[in-house]
């Protein structure tokens, strides 16, 4: 049950973010924000499903990681 609710979480997360960057970066033409936040939001669940199931979480912890330890 907590992969669920991690993947749930990570979901919405994810699709609040494709909306405010959204909102911010495009021009307010109903349209335009469709034609391209609609297909990102179909993306989140993959997204979401790879950062959950399949460890994505941890690979993005070690690569930040180790960014952090070089001089």
């Amino acid at each position: 049950m907590g992969h669920l609710r991690a993947f749930v979480v990570t979901l919405l997360a994810l699709d609040a973010l494709v909306v405010v960057v959204g909102t911010y970066l495009l021009p307010p033409d109903p349209f335009t924000q469709l034609f391209l936040v609609g297909p990102l939001l179909l993306l989140a669940p993959v997204v979401a499903w790879w950062l959950v199931y399949r460890d994505g979480f941890e690979r993005v912890q070690a690569l930040v990681e180790s960014d952090d330890e070089r001089p």
